[in-house]
């Protein structure tokens, strides 16, 4: 396949269709059924392999910038990506940011938040307070003194009342007379002094009615201001919105969920910075915003508020390093940036920002970082961005925590030195100088190279389908079937030797059968033309037994044949099911599910049906009792020509003589029929011996199936590589 000549957008086209042409060109049809079905089984291997290719070649295309150098802020969660990204939106005076700081500005003015604004609203408020405070207490004491007033006329009025009561209890009737016209002076002065009491609440009531008045009107600035800074106060928090830091997560787990996008300039650079979703948080919910960002970015920073290198996870469980390669294998550029977190200024006038242990543990993370992801990766930048964030963030709420710590800040640095101490200066001329510059060629190499890791990971994958299930499988299978068809041959070998060893038994057997029925008949002294006689009805008796019994003496040992022939097929189908099992298992665990190893182990009824003529199928072919024709043995036997006389005359030399010829023919027809069971049993034989050679073809057949996908397979990763290595060529140049 040849890239380089594609359209940048293209690239993803081709690779698809490249894909699409490498894959259905290895499962070609065949006359072969097992072998199709293998083909049939490989090609939905292929198709799956196929189908998640092509959904992430969809997903890279989709998500693919080849414009702007895009680079991903990438890490941990709370680890402070979105702190060193607002710094940066500030310094590079950001579009966005540009535009909301005109706002804060214009909120600002129009609803009177200023600072000098806030604090003029509080002081007249504190005055009003304070002065409502003043008067209550000048009332209170209006109220006091009066009071004391009041009691000393009451005092003075009961005093004078019981003075008249004590006189009047001395006057006389004539004098009690007069008193109802004239009053005596104490009752006078009773009367003045009661005047005077009365006289004393008009004189209170004046004294109060001027202060009253005052503390109301009091009252009323500090409910009317109180309104006015419950206002202020609401107005503040929509300030606050607009107010620098307001992508800065509060400390809450995910407070950043979607992924956002900020572009830049600088000079004549243009670059665009990622705010990435935290990967140790609820990953699942923002695992598709992650994988997008990583697929759009051309570099990435992993940012880590902690020195250590990444931890790692466990079977069950992925740790951070492995998220980080899985999520990062295929970027060109990776930097990791540490977020030392500062509460204090005082901690900058240290000599440097990172101590001697936070800088060997630094040392460990890039070692960790370049076994992860090889040459790839680059290096650590170390920055602490929360001070720099304060130093250059001057649009904030007043009296927010933001304001009150920046301002502490300030007391001890300038901004200028805050940026050099916590080492946004270097890290900005990092960004905006080298890690920027050749941004087309690098746009260029690294979307090439992330289309290569694309089909490199399912290439690895392919490969280790191919090298851990097919291929052990295909070689194990294998070798049971070797085991297994030298099983049969011994068997069918066996077999044979039997066949031979039972027919010589039973012609033995036929033999001495007949040897002891002839010699009953010759001891009973009969003349050798009845001899001949009996020994015919012998051989022809004992004949007849021999061909009745000699079928199921090889039925027998066709039975026991193919009892441990099917043993055998039955043993090697259930070690290959076992098999199949076991790496079924392992790919399982490999893939999710997402792949089944399919082999016919059992092939269909074939093996079943051809197990079955083993036994019954030959005894059709055969006919062992056909073997033992008679007639030319009978014809064949011979007789001595006994001396006539001496057997006339001596009646036990007649009868050896008998048997001596009983044995000799005897002996001649059990040669011959032995020889005719074997020539039987070697003309017939080939029938059986085809019949095992299509059984062992077809004990074949799974280690063939498997063969064929391992073949496809191979062939399939191999040209995947060569696409892979042409992606990579591409992107070089």
């Amino acid at each position: 396949m040849s890239v380089e000549a594609v359209t940048p957008g293209g690239v993803y086209q081709k690779i698809s269709l490249e894909v699409d042409r490498i894959l259905q060109n290895l499962t070609q049809t065949t006359t072969d059924p097992a072998l199709q079905q293998a083909n049939e089984n490989a090609r939905q291997q292929l198709d799956a392999f196929r189908q998640k290719l092509n959904d992430n070649i969809e997903s890279l295309q989709k998500n693919a910038e080849w414009n702007t150098f895009t680079i991903a802020f990438y890490g941990e969660t709370n680890a402070g990506k979105s702190t060193i990204i607002e710094t940066l939106r500030i310094l590079l005076n950001e579009q966005s940011k540009r535009s909301r700081q005109q706002a804060f500005r214009e909120f600002q003015k129009q609803h009177q938040l200023s600072e000098d604004d806030i604090e003029t609203l509080q002081n007249a408020l504190n005055e009003n307070e304070k002065r409502a405070k003043e008067l209550a207490v000048a009332i209170e004491t209006i109220n006091h003194d009066f009071l004391e007033r009041e009691k000393a006329f009451q005092t003075q009025i009961e005093s004078i009342t019981a003075l008249i009561a004590a006189q009047r209890q001395h006057f006389s009737l004539w004098r009690k007379f007069l008193n109802l016209w004239l009053k005596t002076p104490e009752q006078k002065e009773k009367e003045s002094q009661i005047v005077l009491k009365q006289a004393l609440v008009h004189e209170k009531a004046h004294a109060l009615k001027s202060i009253e008045s005052q503390k109301s009107e009091c009252e009323s600035n500090v409910s009317s201001l109180r309104q006015l800074q419950a206002a202020q106060k609401s107005k503040l928090d929509e300030l606050s919105l607009l107010a620098d830091g307001e992508i800065i997560g509060t400390g809450v787990s995910d407070f950043t969920m979607d992924t956002t996008l900020y572009p830049f300039e600088s000079g004549t650079q243009q670059f665009a910075l990622l705010d990435v979703p935290g990967i140790e948080g609820k990953e699942s919910k923002v695992l598709s915003q992650i994988q997008h960002a990583v697929e759009k970015a051309h570099a990435v920073f992993y940012v880590t508020s902690k020195p250590t290198a990444p931890q790692k996870g466990d079977d069950k469980t992925p740790g951070t390093l492995e998220k980080i390669k899985a999520h990062l294998n295929a970027q060109t550029e990776v930097w990791t940036l540490f977020n030392k977190r500062i509460t204090n200024p005082v901690q900058l006038n240290r000599p440097t920002l990172v101590s001697d242990d936070e800088q060997l543990s630094l040392d460990d993370l890039n070692k960790k970082m370049s076994e992860q992801l090889g040459d790839n990766y680059r290096d650590t930048w170390s920055v602490s961005a929360m001070p720099a964030f304060l130093s250059v963030a001057d649009h904030l709420v007043p009296g927010s925590e933001n304001a009150k710590k920046r301002t502490k800040l300030l007391e001890k640095l300038n901004s200028e030195e805050v940026l050099e101490k916590t080492g946004l200066k270097g890290f900005l001329s990092l960004l905006t100088q080298q890690l920027v510059s050749d941004s087309k060629a690098k746009i260029t190499r690294s979307n090439f190279n992330k289309a290569r890791a694309t089909v490199e990971d399912v290439t690895s994958e392919l490969s280790y389908l191919q090298k851990e299930s097919y291929g052990k499988l295909a070689k194990q299978l294998h070798n049971d079937t070797i085991n297994a068809q030298q099983l049969l041959d011994i068997s069918l070998k066996s077999l044979k030797t039997r066949l031979i060893n039972q027919g010589e038994d039973a012609v033995d057997a036929f033999k001495s059968r007949a040897r002891k029925q002839i010699y009953s008949e010759i001891e009973d002294d009969i003349s050798n033309d009845r001899f001949k006689d009996e020994l015919k009805s012998a051989i022809e008796q004992q004949h007849a037994t021999l061909s009745d019994t000699l079928p199921g003496i090889f039925r027998n040992e066709l039975d026991k044949f193919k009892g441990e022939t099917e043993e055998i097929v039955e043993r090697f189908q259930e070690h290959a099911k076992d098999i199949l099992a076991t790496y079924s298992k392992l790919q399982e665990r490999k893939f999710d599910n997402q792949f089944e190893l399919k082999i016919d182990i059992d092939n269909g009824l074939k093996l079943t049906s051809l197990l079955a003529t083993l036994a019954g199928g030959a005894l059709l072919w055969w006919n062992p009792a056909g073997w033992l024709i008679l007639g030319p043995a009978l014809a064949g036997m011979v007789f001595a020509v006994y001396k006539a006389v001496r057997s006339f005359f001596s009646s036990s030399y007649k009868i050896s003589q008998q048997k001596q010829s009983s044995d000799d023919n005897l002996n001649k027809i059990a040669r011959n029929m032995k020889s005719s069971i074997e020539e039987g049993i070697e003309k017939v034989f080939p029938e059986l011996e085809e019949k095992v050679v299509q059984l062992k073809s077809m004990l074949e057949e799974p280690a063939r199936q498997a063969k064929q996908i391992n073949t496809i397979l191979t062939s399939a990763t191999q040209n995947l590589r060569h696409l892979s290595l042409s992606l990579e060529t591409a992107g070089d140049k």
